[in-house]
């Protein structure tokens, strides 16, 4: 069995940012231990910039679908292992198991890494389990030394697990689908379930939360605190490198 190496801090301060570099930018990420970045949108030396001032650098990275993110270019229908598209997100759901897939993949996850020290692997739950877990494995044994964070995962568990340093909860709280508002009962004890089940296995979490206003931002915050869980409040388009402020 493929063993993770040392795991996340359980409250580690973590910013998550989709946008593109500046120097107002950088000087806001640089507060942050780690930084979740389309680093191809960034120059190696803003890059090297962060990590040399202590930020660890995380590439993000798509596991189940195909984003339009960063200098990557998506267009429905174009690539064999495209299926359903995502209208959310302009996205489209892969075939994980299709070998032309594996290997963009994991061309991508060289191409985050050589300014990074790891990945946030988003979109687990979009593809087929066994082939998304998959492409998991892959990615560690391709990278034993680096950092990976799974944005939830949930169907992957409990294979994911010992593949990964730990979780980002996204949603935890509140959401920003169909719009900016805090989870109602079902949707808290379904959140409360599964920070549980993650505990249980040892996986470290920290949350990614959404807000329009201070208060909704207030409640995300103080049900984090509840659970011992460090959160990072943003937008929909995860546009502000600091948070919600």
């Amino acid at each position: 069995m493929l063993t993770a190496t040392p795991a996340l801090s359980p409250h580690l301060p973590l910013s998550v940012y989709y946008g593109p570099p500046s120097p107002q930018v950088l000087g806001t990420l640089a507060r942050f231990r780690t930084a979740v970045v389309q680093t191809t949108l960034y120059a190696p030396a803003e890059l090297a910039t962060l990590r040399a001032g202590g930020t660890r650098v995380l590439g993000y990275l798509s596991v189940g679908e195909d984003h339009p993110t960063g200098d990557y270019l998506c267009t429905p229908g174009c690539a064999v292992y495209h299926r359903a598209v995502n209208p959310q997100w302009g996205s489209v759901a892969v075939d994980a198991a299709h070998p032309a897939w594996r290997a963009e993949l994991l061309g991508r996850a060289r191409r985050e890494l050589q300014h990074a020290d790891g990945l946030l692997l988003d979109t687990l739950d979009s593809a087929a389990p066994a082939a998304t877990l998959a492409l998991v494995r892959a990615l560690r044994e391709a990278h034993p030394g680096v950092t990976l964070l799974a944005n939830r995962g949930f169907g992957l568990l409990p294979d994911l697990a010992p593949l990964v340093h730990g979780v980002l909860f996204e949603g935890f709280s509140t959401t920003h689908s169909p719009g900016y508002t805090r989870l109602d009962g079902q949707g808290l004890a379904y959140t409360a379930f599964w920070l549980q089940k993650l505990r249980d296995l040892g996986l470290n979490v920290c949350a990614l939360d959404y807000a329009d206003t201070p208060a909704l931002a207030q409640a995300a915050r103080e049900r984090a605190n509840l659970f011992s869980v460090q959160t990072f409040v943003t937008d929909r388009a995860l546009s502000w490198p600091g948070g919600f402020r």
